[in-house]
């Protein structure tokens, strides 16, 4: 493994130009390494690897390297999905919530994830620069949840922010581990609420059917509280760096910007490209179970792997020409934005729905958006949209 080319995240190069610096390594090299472990640029292999079952979860690496203090935090983490590998508790915890946000079961949230965008762009000025990270790409991801746990909208401020917070354990950063765990505790306060409520007044949401299947013996009340808690950590920092980032590289291409105002039926496809060419995720992490070979370098049992997503989704023998973007893109393989197999993303679907309804919602009310600042940060994990600021002109 010591003697596998060395990536450096660092660089301006790739803090420049991320998608390109990672294809042009990946025409050099299948697999190499950096200073956090073993990195897969190809994207058979990054798929492949995915689904490895030799391959498990990297979170318990994780809160070693950010030193998480013993605590509610770190309790919460041990005992949420992404401490357990394959295997019957992942089973277990996935399955209720698998069935609650199926294709079919995240469909039947469209009408309301419609009803929350159109009431948040309907409060958005024109005709002057907004912060459309404040204004759209926050909010819509961080009221959806008040939505699914019966909150008023009036939390999705707090929503949002305390996601954002806590999903800074990526940055493998132990400067940011105090305001994690104080996030952390926070959420599980409120989700202890939220599931008191649930309790007192069930409904037809998402906490009243998770409260159900609790109650049904499908897992314990510690799993409940810990998959409320998971539903904004994981959900809304993600959705919301993804729909700012759908805007950007839609609304930069004025004529496709145009053509999905006048039809909307192409937005799927147009969301799985912008998924494709500019990812949220750029990279996912596993660590070795066992020891195991790839591509004839020996990875040792405990050594972390990433698989390289941005390197994977401008692979030119996937996708020709992948720096372009092309509407009509069809017949590629899956882009691998949610993971796969039993670390699959179990909310792709409602993301997903979430990012074409705000792209159908602008697009028909503002045919002729302006950006006017559009600024993206790149780790080797995320892409972060820091900066978003548009004038909505309609017509």
């Amino acid at each position: 493994m010591s003697e596998l080319p060395e990536l450096d995240f660092s660089s301006e190069k790739y803090q420049k130009h991320p998608f390109e610096t990672l294809a042009e390594l990946a025409r050099k090299w299948r697999v190499a390494r950096s200073k956090r472990g073993v990195e897969i640029l190809d994207y058979d292999l990054c798929r492949n690897m995915i689904l490895d079952r030799r391959f498990g979860t990297g979170h318990p690496r994780l809160m070693h390297l950010l030193g998480l203090p013993e605590g509610r935090a770190l309790n919460y983490k041990r005992e949420s999905i992404s401490f357990y590998n394959r295997g019957d508790k992942r089973r277990k915890l996935r399955q209720p919530i698998a069935r609650l946000m199926s294709p079919h079961a995240s469909e039947a949230f469209r009408q309301d994830i419609k009803s929350v965008i159109a009431d948040i762009i309907s409060d958005i000025p024109t005709h002057s620069s907004v912060d459309l990270i404040a204004r759209l790409c926050d909010p819509t991801p961080s009221r959806v949840y008040c939505y699914w746990v019966g909150a008023n909208k009036e939390d999705a401020s707090y929503i949002a922010r305390t996601s954002h917070t806590v999903q800074q354990v990526h940055t493998r950063n132990p400067e940011k581990t105090p305001e994690i765990v104080e996030a952390f505790d926070s959420l599980l306060d409120y989700a202890e609420a939220r599931i008191a409520a649930a309790r007192k007044a069930p409904t037809d949401n998402l906490i009243s059917d998770l409260v159900r299947a609790a109650d049904n013996g499908e897992f314990t009340d510690d799993d409940l509280r810990n998959w409320i808690i998971k539903l904004a950590e994981a959900n809304t920092d993600n959705s919301s760096h993804q729909i700012a980032s759908t805007i950007i590289e839609l609304a930069s291409r004025p004529t496709i910007w145009q053509r999905l105002g006048e039809d909307p039926d192409a937005i799927p496809t147009a969301v799985n490209e912008v998924m494709r060419i500019h990812p949220r995720s750029i990279s996912t992490s596993r660590e070795a179970l066992e020891d195991v070979e790839i591509e004839g370098v020996h990875i040792a049992k405990g050594t972390p792997v990433f698989a390289n997503i941005g390197a994977a989704h401008w692979d030119e023998r996937c996708y020709p020409e992948p720096e372009k973007f092309f509407l009509e893109r069809a017949g590629q393989p899956a882009h691998l934005n949610f993971g796969g197999g039993v670390f699959s993303c179990l909310g792709r679907y409602a993301i997903t729905i979430e990012v074409e309804e705000v792209v159908r919602h602008m697009t028909k009310a503002f045919p002729r958006i302006r950006l006017d600042k559009a600024e993206f940060s790149h780790s080797p994990m995320f892409t972060d949209v820091i900066e978003l600021r548009a004038t909505l002109a309609p017509f």
